[in-house]
């Protein structure tokens, strides 16, 4: 008798912790669901603002390749075009479920094989575009060094905006026309216009993709709205 009830303590114990355990899983799960929205918003904001870069690199590009002869104006006005294309996108992820699951052993309790593996090619995907990040946001600076050699600030607008708004704001100038330091800053737009084409964009499209399969498989399997 002794033994049958230390047995039939054990498996209430045990039936305790997988109800336990079920209950964590399905709370990581709805947190991993509002993580993906906030990361389906922020993607689909930085696509629109990748589009807006990638038409002023665009119109910089053009606008250099199509003069035979560049006067001040137009350097200035490749300047301007290329300085709106250089902004930095810098897509922050949401990984407060992620950080929980991964550093925690929370995954262990993720027990729905279909899921498990979705967010693992979510996060793989995820690595590999903070990858090119870095590589992009390397060019991206050295571009704007550049930019800064050449192009002319408005120290104007820095006293009309914070020091007297009576001021009249200069017009921008040229530093530097060299036909070198033009053509490099012109290369660093390629390479990123590039990168932006033919890489960002598509691995941004992914991640959408693969947060709206995972919203879906999530919902489904735990019955979550």
């Amino acid at each position: 008798m002794l033994f049958l009830a230390v047995f039939c303590g054990f498996l209430a114990e045990n039936q305790r912790e997988h109800m336990v355990e079920h209950k964590r899983e399905k709370e990581f799960m709805r947190s991993m669901l509002d993580d993906l929205y906030k990361d389906k918003d922020a993607i689909s904001i930085w696509l629109n603002k990748l589009e807006l870069n990638q038409k002023n690199i665009d119109s910089a590009i053009k606008l250099y390749v199509s003069l035979k002869s560049l006067t001040a104006v137009n350097i200035v006005e490749i300047g301007s075009a290329g300085s709106n294309g250089l902004t930095n996108i810098g897509i922050v992820f949401t990984d407060r479920t992620t950080s929980q699951l991964k550093n925690s052993g929370g995954m262990r309790l993720i027990r729905n094989k279909t899921v498990a593996d979705s967010l693992t090619e979510y996060w793989n995907k995820i690595d590999e575009f903070r990858l090119l990040q870095v590589r992009v946001e390397s060019y991206r600076l050295d571009g704007r060094k550049t930019g800064l050699k050449i192009f002319g600030s408005l120290p104007g607008s820095y006293i009309h905006k914070f020091i007297d708004s009576a001021f009249s704001i200069n017009s921008p100038d040229v530093l530097n026309n060299s036909p070198l330091l033009l053509g490099e800053y012109i290369n660093y737009l390629e390479i990123i216009g590039e990168t932006y084409r033919n890489q960002y964009h598509s691995l941004l499209k992914k991640l959408s993709g693969l947060a709206k399969n995972l919203i879906d498989i999530i919902k489904k399997e735990y019955h979550l709205k």
